[in-house]
């Protein structure tokens, strides 16, 4: 083929000679003999070897230098960073160059004739997939990332380039290795993830901080309030404490005058009378008898007084028995009926205690008789060896929340001052027209 090619070009050269030679006029040159005729034909004959063998020395050297450049680029071929394959429209390897057999981690004479999806991951078969049939069917540059797995299970990430060639059997595909990019940015996006929850929980702590900051300076102002609704309320009720304290002993005054006084009198008008009378006296009234009489009146005085002062509950008799005398004695008194209701009481309440709960419940009563405009009055009381509870509910009018909370309202806040003293629960509700319920529960202790 290349000797017919070498003919072909002799040829169209010796034709363009012809014809180069035919536009020239040549003057007629001197004859010459038969002698020097063979010695100029001698002399063209080595001017054309010597062309000839200049010829074939242009030749040699050029496929020299093509042979020289063909190594040289073979050379930069193989060991090219990237990996360079050929491959046929069904995705076997044709070509291939050094680099990329080390990708694949396989000699080159096995690679060869070998499908390349062969060495990627089952994930990413289907991308390569679709990748070469767009390389074929676009014409032009396509790209795609896939995961090669070689034997150690190892993952090598690479970014994959190809291109259709002329003949539309085959493309060329360029790999390159961009796992350590891939783990950078993996590196980055979980530092980044890292960084976003910090910056997450951060925020939430922040959030969260200044929620119970907020919590607190609303706590705090609230504690100032009631701290200053406590003081004007104390004062109120220092004052009222002071009104009733001089209310008390104006009635006890007023007792001591009326009953006392009235009764010493008497015993001493009946002493200065029994001495002024004569050694003969009507024996049929003796004046020890009198005062005897005067003298029991005035213990009896004197009793209701200790007891309106304080309640006497004594051992043996209890808390449960004092309030049944207690309720006993305010229906006789006012004509409200008392419906007491006591649980088998299991508590066992010092005496302290017991005075406060006797307080309490006295204060109760006497809201009841002077506010409620109530008939009927039922009581539940129930303990246990902890703890001890009364309800008292009346059918009155009702006590509006604006006057249970109201601050001169100073036995329902003595009430509660001392339940709360005594560390329990105290509630009162009333309800138009049907009436108030007081409920407190407090801890108990023998």
């Amino acid at each position: 083929m290349k000797k017919n090619a070498k003919l072909q070009i002799d040829s169209t050269l010796r034709q363009k000679a012809e014809k180069s030679l035919k536009n020239r006029t040549f003057d007629a040159g001197p004859d010459i003999s038969k002698g020097d005729a063979l010695k100029l034909i001698h002399e063209l004959q080595v001017y054309q070897e010597e062309l000839r063998m200049q010829n074939d020395e242009l030749a040699f050297a050029k496929k020299q230098a093509l042979d020289n450049a063909a190594s040289k680029y073979a050379q930069l071929f193989d060991f090219a960073p990237s990996g360079y394959f050929t491959l046929h429209k069904n995705g076997e390897i044709i070509m291939l160059n050094f680099t990329g057999a080390c990708m694949l981690g396989k000699e080159r004479s096995f690679l060869l004739n070998t499908f390349f999806s062969v060495y990627l991951s089952n994930d990413t078969k289907g991308v390569f997939n679709l990748f070469l049939n767009r390389a074929f069917k676009s014409k032009r540059k396509e790209t795609c990332e896939v995961i090669l797995t070689t034997e150690g299970n190892e993952h090598i990430y690479i970014h994959l380039s190809a291109i259709a060639s002329e003949d539309e059997d085959e493309c060329l595909l360029s790999a390159v290795d961009i796992t350590e990019r891939k783990l950078a940015e993996e590196i980055l996006l979980q530092s980044e993830k890292r960084l976003q929850q910090e910056v997450k929980d951060r925020t939430q702590e922040l959030e969260s901080l200044n929620l119970s900051i907020l919590s607190e300076l609303i706590k705090r102002k609230l504690s100032q309030k009631q701290l200053k609704k406590s003081l004007h309320d104390y004062k109120l009720l220092y004052a009222y404490l002071q009104k009733v304290r001089e209310e008390e002993r104006l009635n006890i005054a007023r007792v001591i005058h009326d009953d006392l006084a009235q009764l010493l009198s008497t015993m001493k008008i009946e002493l200065i009378s029994w001495k002024k009378r004569p050694e003969k006296h009507d024996s049929s009234k003796d004046p020890i008898d009198s005062l005897a009489l005067l003298v029991e009146q005035c213990m009896t005085a004197v009793t209701s007084i200790i007891v309106e002062l304080r309640p006497v509950l004594p051992g043996n008799m209890g808390l449960t028995p004092a309030l049944k005398q207690l309720f006993y004695e305010f229906q006789k008194r006012t004509g409200i009926t008392c419906d007491v209701r006591i649980q088998e009481d299991s508590f066992s309440i010092d005496s302290e205690s017991a005075y406060v709960i006797y307080r309490v419940i006295q204060e109760g009563l006497t809201n009841i008789r002077n506010h409620s405009q109530a008939t009927y009055v039922t009581v539940k009381i129930s303990g246990t060896s902890s703890t001890f509870s009364i309800t008292i509910k009346d059918n009155g009018i009702g006590a509006s929340q604006e006057k249970i909370n109201d601050h001169r309202s100073f036995g329902i806040i003595g009430m509660r001052e001392r339940i709360l003293g005594m560390k329990g629960s105290i509630t009162i509700k009333g309800i138009q027209g049907k009436g108030t319920t007081l409920h407190f529960k407090v801890p108990v202790s023998e």
